[in-house]
């Protein structure tokens, strides 16, 4: 009786380091889901005053996130697509094991699922109408098959472990930490700069591009350029105006010249802006390329553009449908790019 008492005691220590441990996990998921691109307290702050604003957008078509993130694995982006589709299904996979493991009413797999269900709805609801991201259809689906990994984990667990519920919560303690070990670092080697706990290259605010944006431009010829394309930007300055910029997203391009359809962006103040672009009516621009025109990649962490890490990139690297910000010069009624700014959103 003494030593029943004292599993018993043993085994109620042990629960209650996985409540413990399931709450964490859920506090990190609400920061991952809901608060990945502002902190609590700014948006709490904001939602007091009325101020909620920013960028938001919903997809309601199912599957078509998840095509998109696939064409980007197989189309020499593997890792942000992977990130994005196997992230949104492990970051559930707790969810679904937590839940019938310590709750006894939770250990059907409809409870488990509705569950799961809920919750994932909740949250891709606050994000599109608290202006916290992007809410999608594809998001509830990847994480509700995280629900059901983690709970056919959990039925492995307890077939396993029969009879044996206190080695049942000592694996899940110990499998928890070494999962916190390889999630922190994976957040910190892959989300960190969205997160703030790695800093970055470089920093800028996506509502800057395109606000002076003074060139109207509607030379859409493809002529080719009948030099050997090293042209010395200084004669581009001479015989040209002030220096311009635009942003838009790639319709075609070889290798003297890229069409772009331009994207307009309206200044909303506090250092906000809308970007709309038509693609029924395209406003299209041909922009001129030569060997001397410089490119880089911004992999951008978060909607307002507030964090973002800037690399080294050639134009092997420009893509059909890319969003770019393009500085250049006219010259002869043509817009010659000197730099090309190759945006690569990485938020969900």
């Amino acid at each position: 009786m003494w030593w029943n008492m004292k599993n018993e005691r043993k085994n109620k220590f042990l629960k209650n380091c996985c409540h413990i441990i399931f709450i964490i996990y859920f506090i990190f998921l609400i920061k991952i889901v809901l608060f990945k691109y502002r902190g609590f307290f700014t948006f709490f702050n904001h939602l007091l005053k009325g101020e909620l604003s920013g960028f938001h957008s919903y997809n309601l078509i199912p599957f078509q996130s998840i095509w998109e993130f696939a064409k980007l694995m197989f189309g020499g982006s593997f890792s942000r697509g992977f990130n994005n589709i196997v992230g949104n299904i492990f970051v559930f996979v707790p969810f679904g094991y937590f839940l019938p493991l310590l709750y006894v009413k939770c250990r059907k797999w409809k409870t488990v699922v509705f569950a799961g269900f809920f919750v994932s709805l909740v949250f891709e609801v606050c994000q599109y109408f608290l202006y916290l991201g992007s809410a999608d259809v594809d998001d509830v689906i990847l994480n509700l098959l995280g629900v059901a990994l983690g709970f056919l984990f959990f039925k492995f667990m307890k077939k396993r472990t029969e009879k044996k519920e206190t080695g049942r919560y000592a694996a899940t303690i110990i499998l928890s930490i070494i999962g916190f070990i390889v999630a922190g670092y994976l957040a910190v080697d892959y989300f960190g700069i969205m997160f703030g706990i790695r800093n970055q290259s470089n920093q800028s605010n996506l509502s800057d591009s395109g606000n002076d944006l003074r060139s109207d431009f509607s030379d859409n010829e493809q002529v080719e350029i009948s030099s050997d394309g090293n042209f010395d930007e200084e004669q581009w300055k001479d015989g040209s105006d002030d220096e311009f910029e635009m942003l838009g997203n790639i319709t075609t391009f070889d290798d003297s010249c890229i069409t772009i359809n331009k994207i307009e962006v309206e200044d909303v103040g506090d250092g906000m802006g809308i970007a709309s672009i038509n693609i029924k009516a395209p406003v299209l621009q041909t922009v001129y390329i030569t060997e001397t025109t410089k490119y880089t990649q911004k992999d951008i962490y978060d909607v307002n553009g507030d964090k973002v890490e800037t690399s080294e990139a050639a134009k092997e690297d420009l893509e059909i449908d890319q969003h770019i910000n393009i500085k250049g010069y006219q010259l002869d009624q043509k817009f010659y790019a000197t730099e090309i700014e190759i945006y690569n959103f990485l938020f969900m």
